[in-house]
């Protein structure tokens, strides 16, 4: 009896060893999900924390190791896909699964996602202070393991003031990796629904086909874009990049028979909202930040009702807060009324004021400061000189980002001017 137990032990080691060399031990998947929805400096969004903690629950269900990370900062959303990558690192068998919810944007061609605390004054600040999506790609592929699934609800309008008009959505990358299902929530450069009740539109339709285990990965988003189509009346089509060409389930491989007797899958659930609401979904109102576009130089050209006629002025603006700048500049007077009588005034000035923009590229302001005034006389008799200190008052129009035009009143406490100039200003 005794030896009769030995060889099963025996028998049992072996099977457990040849099991283990013929790859029977279970598949190694990671997934890392994000969702930044509290922004400081943004619009916020109301449902990707809410899509972050369901897709991690599904995928969870699927056999996964989660790592989740709600409203990340850039360092830490740096040091999750590079925990994702050491992970896949591991073994060439492993699954990856990537998924963010949140702001993105593109410029030249490039795909960023928007940290929660980002301070992004201007598109060239998008480099060093968001995440690169390629970077993200390349990361993955580096790490050369068997399947990486690449998710981006993130294509909503372009959040930032300096965003340049018909900016939306994200672009097609340009380096996929091998073994690689990346998905858009919506059609490269077009706009996704943030959604009407506790999901966006994309990622509620994504959890129901990620609960049925008998779809192959490809039908998993292949269902899902059909199911989005639908519901929003084709309005928000999602894009779908494969270079997967094996079968391929991301939870346990169900048994041929069960493939074959699944049931017909159910028609998605129409949105809450009327259906006008849901082909027309309402656009997010990004904040201004117009103190980018408030640096600047110029220089114009005007006429005074008064000494001098014509009036020369260079000028430059600083922006120290939001729609605040000072404006420093130079006004140089010539040209007098009178036949037999020359003039020239040099007068520096110090202005404040306040930008606010209308529409676009169209803008008023207004402001106050002070200046000093040199102006030389010749008259045929004799030439006058005189100086004095001036308070300043003045209101304007800006017209696509480029063109001035201004009134200003101008006193010395004994005599009153007044200048209207046109000119054109450089934008930083």
């Amino acid at each position: 009896m005794r030896n009769v137990i030995k060889g099963l032990a025996v028998l049992l080691l072996a099977a457990g060893v040849a099991g283990a060399a013929f790859g029977q031990t279970e598949r190694q998947k990671f997934a890392l999900v994000i969702g930044n929805g509290n922004y400081t400096g943004l619009s916020r969004l109301a449902n990707p924390v809410n899509d972050a903690n369901d897709v991690a629950a599904s995928l969870q269900k699927l056999g996964f190791t989660v790592d989740k990370l709600l409203n990340g900062s850039q360092e830490q959303m740096d040091s999750a896909v590079m925990r994702l990558k050491n992970r896949l690192s591991v073994s060439g068998d492993a699954y990856g699964f990537f998924f963010y919810a949140g702001h993105g944007v593109q410029s030249a061609g490039e795909n960023y996602l928007i940290p929660v605390d980002a301070n992004i004054p201007s598109e060239n600040a998008l480099r060093s202070r968001a995440v690169s999506v390629q970077m993200i790609l390349d990361d993955l592929n580096d790490a050369r393991n068997s399947l990486n699934v690449i998710v981006l609800d993130a294509c909503r309008d372009n959040p930032f003031g300096w965003a340049r008009s018909g900016t939306r959505g994200l672009s097609i990358v340009s380096r996929q990796p091998a073994d690689s299902i990346i998905v858009y929530a919506t059609s490269a450069g077009q706009r996704a629904s943030d959604g009407e009740g506790r999901n966006g539109l994309f990622t509620s339709q994504l959890l129901r086909n990620l609960d049925d285990q008998s779809l192959e990965v490809v039908d998993v988003f292949r269902n899902t874009g059909a199911d989005v189509a639908e519901v929003s009346g084709n309005t928000q089509i999602p894009a779908i990049y494969s270079q997967v060409f094996k079968r391929v389930w991301l939870g346990t491989q169900p048994e041929p028979g069960a493939i074959a007797s699944a049931a017909p899958r159910p028609s998605p659930q129409p949105l809450p909202a009327a259906p006008e609401r849901a082909q027309r979904p309402p656009r997010e109102r990004p904040p201004v930040d117009v103190s980018p576009r408030l640096w600047s130089v110029g220089a114009s050209v005007g006429t005074s009702f008064v000494e001098p006629w014509v009036v020369g002025t260079l000028s430059g603006t600083i922006a120290p807060f939001d729609n605040v700048f000072i404006e420093p500049g130079v006004d140089i007077g010539f040209v007098s009324g009178e036949s037999d009588v020359g003039y020239y005034s040099f007068c520096p000035f110090l202005h404040a004021g306040y930008y606010r923009p209308l529409s676009g590229a169209i803008g008023v302001y207004a402001g106050a400061g002070g200046s000093f005034m040199t102006a030389s006389y010749s008259f045929p008799g004799g030439d006058l000189s005189e100086s004095s200190f001036g308070a300043d008052a003045f209101a304007g129009l800006r017209l696509f980002d480029m063109v001035n035009i201004s009134f200003t009143v101008r006193t010395n406490f004994s005599a009153m001017i007044s200048k209207v100039s046109a000119g054109y200003t450089h934008r930083f």
